[in-house]
């Protein structure tokens, strides 16, 4: 089956008067087109865990977490259901502790290509950093173990669970899957730099599109009115990493595919 998708990047030449956002349609081969779901977790969402006062943890701040979670429930859910629909493979990317839960959705997980020699810190400075900006010992906060997929974009049979860029890499191969639909947190980090994420497949030559108004970036108070570093992070894919589409869009390309429902 195939889907119509509008899609743009941002061409940034002549560099005197750039041309800016270009906009131009691909048509997808559903069956070669992968629909992700990266780092959707429970935090912040009615009946899952709630957002902590003493750590700066997901999304941040719980008006933050309410935009995570609208962009959950009326975007990233319908956008799966829509995926699924048209046949379209549906993939969750999260860590190791989640994919633990879901041993049975994962395929298997080979060597990495060229692991780096590891090597011991020359201090402690980045951890001390980081307890400092987001709550002392915040590694070490008591619901990290009950942190799991938000409930309406959980895994369903048929899917597939990734949680090394390796894994992911040698599934898409196999299946002949060059394209991929990124929804999920945060625009302006897991997105862009976690395993499976947009720059490292971007890196292996995958094309790479984030669906608009399906992620959201960590925004601050002073920025949460204008979402400045969503729009940024989007804008930064567009130029350096791949392209961006609208939610919208993709559910109605998939509707027309399946009748006009």
């Amino acid at each position: 089956m195939q889907i119509t998708l509008p899609v743009r990047f941002y061409r940034a030449v002549p560099t005197s008067n750039p041309q800016g956002l270009v906009e131009e349609d691909w048509v997808l081969d559903t069956a070669k087109t992968a629909f992700v779901e990266l780092h959707c977790w429970n935090i912040g969402c009615p009946g899952g865990i709630p957002v902590p006062e003493e750590y700066w943890v997901f999304e941040g701040s719980p008006q933050n977490h309410e935009y995570m979670w609208r962009a959950v429930t009326e975007e990233i859910a319908p956008s799966m259901v829509a995926a699924r629909g048209v046949g379209m493979p549906v993939v969750h990317v999260q860590g190791a502790e989640i994919g633990a839960k879901y041993q049975h959705l994962q395929p298997p997980i080979p060597p990495a290509h060229s692991p780096q020699a590891c090597r011991e810190p020359i201090s402690d400075h980045f951890v001390r950093r980081a307890n400092r900006v987001h709550g002392e010992d915040y590694m070490g906060w008591s619901e990290w173990r009950n942190v799991d997929i938000a409930e309406p974009v959980k895994p369903v049979d048929g899917d597939i669970l990734v949680v090394t860029t390796e894994q992911f890499d040698g599934w898409l191969r196999s299946r002949g899957i060059d394209t991929l639909l990124y929804t999920g947190f945060s625009t302006n980090l897991c997105i862009l730099d976690s395993p499976c994420a947009i720059k490292a497949m971007a890196g292996l030559g995958y094309r790479c599109v984030i669906l608009r108004a399906a992620t959201t970036g960590v925004e601050f108070p002073e920025t949460l009115e204008t979402r400045s570093h969503t729009e940024n992070a989007i804008r930064y894919i567009e130029v350096w990493w791949g392209y961006s589409a609208s939610a919208g869009d993709f559910r109605q390309a998939c509707g027309i595919s399946l009748g006009g429902r």
